[in-house]
């Protein structure tokens, strides 16, 4: 995918799902976490995060389609983050 390609992509994402995304929260820390990471060019924890982010989203939709869960709408509290 190019640049340009997954720019699109995340911005149609922003706009479809701003409303459940602007709902869910971080953890306290994250922003800062990420801004320093950033500022460091540590593009290596930037992209762990992301792919994480990812696996852990194919995994849950995966175990709720087999479930026959209805789509979260991210609303719920957060849990503990946990290894």
């Amino acid at each position: 995918m190019s640049k340009d390609a997954l720019a699109a992509f995340l911005h149609e994402m922003r706009t479809q799902h701003a409303d459940r995304i602007d709902a869910m929260e971080l953890p306290e820390g994250t922003h800062a976490f990420l801004r320093e990471c950033a500022e460091n060019g540590d593009v290596e924890t930037l992209a762990f995060l992301l792919k994480l982010g990812y696996l852990m989203g194919l995994q849950h939709g995966y175990a709720a389609g087999r479930a026959g869960d209805a789509e979260p709408d991210g609303s719920g509290p957060s849990g503990p983050l946990q290894a």
